[in-house]
């Protein structure tokens, strides 16, 4: 937002914007999802690990609801 035109032109009184849409919402949100994937995907520590072999259980349970009676104990 702040390299747009809105921001850079309007507010800060550059004369042209470095990033030339008004809206950047399409290429930020695209970025940071791939961001966070990559993030997730470098991850080496014990809580990733962790993280990752409890997931199948926790996918079948939000899928499902098999197992969701009752509270889990985290």
């Amino acid at each position: 937002m702040v390299l747009g035109p809105t921001v850079w032109k309007d507010v800060l009184g550059n004369a042209e914007a470095i990033f030339p849409f008004k809206n950047p919402a399409l290429f930020s949100i695209v970025i940071s999802f791939l961001g966070i994937w990559l993030g997730s995907i470098m991850d080496n520590s014990e809580q990733g690990k962790k993280e990752c072999e409890s997931f199948e259980a926790q996918n079948v349970r939000c899928q499902t609801g098999i197992g969701a009676e009752g509270a889990a104990s985290h």
